[in-house]
C-alpha cells in the first residue's frame, strides 16, 4: 500500500466512525426527546388541557353522561371551561370526573387569549349566575339530568336552586357537570 492508499483508507474509516457515533448521538437525542415529551404529557391535568383547547381554538365535544355539548372554548381558567356552542349559547363546564372531552377538529388558526376578567373557577361562575338572578339549567347526573331554575345560594358544598314549582333543589357541587344561563 502506498501512503496515498493508507491515507484514503484512514479517511474512509474515520468517516464510518463519525457516522456511527453521529447516528448513536441522534438515536440517544431522539429517545431523550421522546421521554421528555411523554413526561410533559403525563404531568398535564384536565385544567391544562382545557386551557390548551382555548389557546388552540379547537372544536370540541364535551360529554356528560349521554349528553353532548359541541363548540369552541370561550373561556378556561381553573376548573371552569366555557364552551360557545354552534347556536351561540354559552355553557360552563366543571372540568372534572363527570365529563369527557373529545377534540373534533383542530383549528387552522390560533384560538383565544385567556380572559383576564372571567370567572376564576366553576364555583365563581355559579356565584356570578346567582348574583345575576337569571334562570339557569344545571346538568347534574345525580339529579337525573338537567334541572332548571334560579340559583338562590352557592354554599361551600352545594347549590340551592329554586325551580318552577318553587320547591328547592340542593345539588352537591361535585355532582354538577355544567350550567347555562337562559
Amino acid at each position: 500500500m502506498t501512503d496515498r492508499e493508507d491515507f484514503e483508507e484512514l479517511e474512509r474509516l474515520g468517516d464510518e466512525l463519525r457516522q456511527q457515533v453521529g447516528g448513536e448521538f441522534r438515536r440517544v437525542a431522539e429517545e431523550d426527546e421522546y421521554a421528555a415529551a411523554k413526561a410533559q404529557m403525563r404531568s398535564r391535568t384536565l385544567e391544562h388541557v382545557a386551557y390548551e383547547l382555548l389557546a388552540r381554538g379547537d372544536t370540541v365535544a364535551v360529554r356528560i353522561g349521554g349528553d353532548r355539548i359541541q363548540g369552541v372554548a370561550l373561556h378556561a381558567k381553573g376548573d371552569v371551561l366555557a364552551i360557545e356552542t354552534i347556536q351561540g349559547d354559552r355553557i360552563d363546564v366543571q372540568v372534572g370526573p363527570l365529563i369527557a372531552i373529545h377534540v373534533l377538529a383542530r383549528a387552522a388558526g390560533g384560538g383565544r387569549p385567556r380572559d383576564r376578567f372571567g370567572a376564576e373557577s366553576f364555583v365563581a361562575r355559579l356565584r356570578e349566575l346567582e348574583l345575576d338572578g337569571v334562570v339557569v339549567s344545571i346538568t347534574a347526573p345525580a339529579a337525573g339530568g338537567t334541572v332548571t331554575g334560579t340559583i338562590e345560594a352557592v354554599t361551600g358544598d352545594h347549590v340551592m336552586l329554586t325551580g318552577d314549582d318553587d320547591a328547592p333543589w340542593f345539588i352537591p357541587l361535585p355532582a354538577i357537570a355544567a350550567v347555562s344561563a337562559h
